[in-house]
């Protein structure tokens, strides 16, 4: 553990592992804690469309995650999906909280192996499957 960082619970990875190499799991929803210093599963699950994952997302609560985001490709010949790791960090979150997320955002997503994008997300716009979609458009 690097000094001023939280600890990533070997849960995180585990789960992680599961959503990138598996059809059983299609997100997981970690949560950090300033007082324990640790990062934690949350919930993890399969969803049956983007809008239930979305509802996982609370207005004055940050969290990380990680999807299995899936798109239709730009060729016409099928869906694609990329692992996309999310860091939320509302506006009505608290101050503390805000930055207490936005410090580790860096040290989970190093954590966790081949990721193709990384969106900070402030609003329920920022997560819109449109929105995300436009990013990686945008590399």
């Amino acid at each position: 553990m690097t000094k001023g960082f939280a600890t990533i619970t070997p849960e995180c990875e585990e789960v992680f592992d599961e959503v990138k190499g598996t059809d059983n799991l299609t997100y997981v929803i970690y949560a950090a804690s300033a007082h324990d210093k640790k990062i934690t599963v949350a919930e993890s699950g399969k969803f049956k469309d983007y809008d239930e994952f979305l509802s996982h997302f609370k207005d004055d609560t940050p969290r990380y995650a990680v999807v299995d985001f899936t798109y239709d490709s730009p060729a016409g010949d099928g869906q694609r999906s990329k692992l996309v790791f999310i860091t939320w960090v509302p506006e009505a979150a608290g101050i503390h909280d805000k930055s207490y997320y936005t410090s580790n955002k860096d040290h989970v997503f190093y954590a966790l192996q081949d990721i193709s994008l990384h969106v900070m997300a402030h609003s329920q716009a920022d997560l819109a499957h449109a929105a995300i979609l436009g990013k990686f458009k945008a590399l």
